[in-house]
């Protein structure tokens, strides 16, 4: 149910991906051949909305969603891995249009420069690079979208990252995107501040990513909630049908409660690691 409007910020990411998207679907004039991107790679900091703009990306085409976590594609049986992402994308070539999207994508296989790839994992990249090559689809009209996320984007076999025709970097959200998620957390859900104004949660929120912010909002309604409904709370021992008949209150969020709540969730990204994904993102251009 993720729509582009569930999305805060990101206005350029977003734009981007729905320019690959219309011109790799779009009928091109006659005699024109237009080289179009079916792989995309999403790279950046963790809980910056990689999930999300893959939801939404098939959410948009109206397309059938696969959202696969690259673990349920590990088996300790030889050769059943790669015959797993085999039949994932003919499944996937079956329902077009469709997209498929493999959250933490280096988990596949280990990159073969560190050295470590066994003979089973190189099966399933020479199965998983078969695949994004379109092999099996050459020349058909049907689309197949192939979208993935790393927070490691150092850690991918060069092979897999040459395939992805479109990378592109989630960042941590800047300060109209912090505050656009704020909005989205509190006042859509219909909650009100008290005492605190949105320009000091963007302030304190520097160096957060989406999913922080989410769980600092999170935090500070369980502590107003928890503060405003203290009879519901001691209800808790007296089953069930007490409880449901209780009828919950609210009052603006108070500053105290997201001192607190910022006390307890720390940003997950160092600098150090934006540092990284800077330079690593240089490497590509040089």
């Amino acid at each position: 149910p993720i729509t582009w409007g569930d999305i805060a910020g990101l206005a350029r990411t977003k734009r981007e991906i729905q320019a690959a998207i219309a011109l790799a679907m779009a009928a091109p004039p006659q005699g024109v051949k237009v080289r179009s991107n079916r792989n995309i790679l999403f790279y950046g900091p963790p809980g910056t909305g990689k999930t999300l703009l893959a939801a939404a990306t098939s959410n948009g085409l109206e397309a059938a969603f696969f959202s696969v976590k690259v673990s349920s594609l590990l088996s300790k049986y030889f050769g059943e891995s790669s015959k797993l992402v085999s039949a994932l994308f003919a499944e996937a070539r079956r329902r077009t249009p469709s997209v498929v999207f493999f959250d933490e994508i280096e988990s596949l296989v280990p990159s073969r420069s560190e050295g470590r790839a066994d003979g089973s994992e190189m099966r399933i990249l020479s199965t998983f690079l078969a695949e994004l090559d379109g092999l099996a689809s050459k020349g058909s009209r049907d689309f197949l979208l192939t979208t993935a996320a790393t927070n490691l984007p150092w850690m991918l076999d060069e092979a897999i990252l040459s395939r992805f025709g479109k990378l592109i970097y989630v960042p941590l959200p800047d300060e109209q995107t912090r505050e656009s998620i704020f909005d989205l957390q509190l006042r859509k859900n219909g909650y009100e501040l008290g005492g605190i104004s949105k320009a000091d949660l963007v302030l304190w929120s520097e160096g957060y990513s989406g999913r922080d912010i989410e769980k600092v909002c999170i935090e500070a309604i369980e502590r107003m909630l928890s503060d405003t409904n203290r009879a519901v709370v001691d209800a808790a021992g007296q089953g069930t049908v007490a409880l449901r008949s209780q009828q919950l209150t609210v009052r603006p969020i108070q500053g105290a409660e997201f001192e607190e709540a910022f006390a307890k969730i720390r940003p997950k990204t160092s600098r150090e690691m934006l540092e990284r994904y800077e330079t690593w993102a240089q490497g590509l251009d040089s």
